[in-house]
């Protein structure tokens, strides 16, 4: 957030602290043994807990004190309607159940899943959830954790054929929960025109049907055409676009509260990108102009099954 000290946005952002470190919170939604072997390995010092993942004899306390702001940031949104972005290292959103999730090789850099936290969190209260995802990366753990869970709608935007290997089209749910998983697994060089699209066709369509009561938002700015990780053309415009968009939804009262949670960003990009993403949510920025392009035959055809089948849910539910 310090990358804005020379913005107007300044002026409209509060700096707090994490909240104190506290394990219910992510007992909501990981394996308590997993929680315990986290710390064990975290007191033996710096060291790799797998081929991606390290540790410090201090990554338990600091992811266990950001997945305890992801519980307090979420009853607060809701009780304020102000919107948090909660700055997260390690990152959370490949960390499933009880460790690597859904055959994912390793936990990619991440330790717990703060998203499904404060989503949970919110869940427990009765609201419903909507999770969007524009890391270019899939969110497994994510998906993982709340695969059947109805209350929580999952889109996640991502490039195929990279780590961790999962979120196919197919992916749409569990039993009681079909439709409410959305994939849409990119091919490499999908640029600011295929997201719009996502934006204005998929995301609004499915949040009109769904009609969240909160927006929960993986932000990770590794799509950005100067991220040596990845192969996607994205630039700073389109993740102003994703602020502006998330932010008129509050304002209409569309949604009651929106939390974002930074994700993965290997590059120059990142700056810029984190930079207009937060302009475009306190409304200081104009809002880009980028045309749409459509998405792919095979990509269109499968998310319109998913919506059909996500409508049938939310009339039954």
């Amino acid at each position: 957030m310090r990358e804005l000290s020379n913005s107007p946005a300044q002026s409209l952002i509060d700096l707090v602290k994490c909240s104190k470190p506290d394990i219910t919170s992510v007992v909501l939604v990981h394996d308590l043994r997993y929680v315990e072997w986290v710390e064990n390995e975290c007191s033996k010092g710096f060291h790799y807990i797998d081929p991606d993942t390290y540790v410090t004899e201090h990554t338990y306390n600091v992811a266990l004190a950001f997945a305890t702001t992801a519980r307090d940031a979420a009853i607060d949104a809701v009780r304020t309607s102000t919107p948090w972005f909660i700055l997260a290292r390690p990152g959370g959103h490949h960390a499933g159940r009880s460790g690597p999730a859904m055959g994912a090789p390793t936990l990619g850099f991440c330790i717990f899943d703060y998203i499904s936290v404060a989503a949970k969190t919110l869940i427990n209260q009765g609201l419903r959830v909507m999770i969007i995802d524009f890391d270019a990366h899939h969110g497994n753990g994510t998906q993982e954790i709340l695969w059947d869970e109805p209350k929580a709608l999952h889109i996640d935007i991502h490039q195929r054929w990279i780590y961790p290997g999962t979120g196919g089209l197919e992916d749409v749910g569990g039993l009681n929960a079909k439709g409410t998983k959305i994939n849409i697994p990119l091919y490499p060089y999908s640029n600011d025109s295929h997201y719009a699209y996502i934006i204005n066709n998929i995301i609004e369509t499915a949040r009109n049907v769904f009609q969240p009561d909160v927006i929960l938002v993986f932000a990770g700015f590794d799509a950005h055409k100067d991220d040596k990780l990845t192969q996607l053309r994205v630039t700073e415009d389109l993740y102003s676009l994703f602020g502006h968009y998330l932010r008129e939804l509050l304002e209409d009262k569309l949604v009651r509260g929106l939390i974002s949670i930074l994700g993965g960003g290997y590059g120059k990009g990142m700056v810029k990108s984190l930079k207009s993403y937060v302009e475009g949510l306190t409304g200081v920025s104009r809002k880009p102009s980028i045309s749409e392009t459509s998405l792919q035959d095979d990509i269109l055809n499968a998310l319109r099954k998913n919506l059909n089948l996500l409508k049938t849910t939310v009339e039954t539910s």
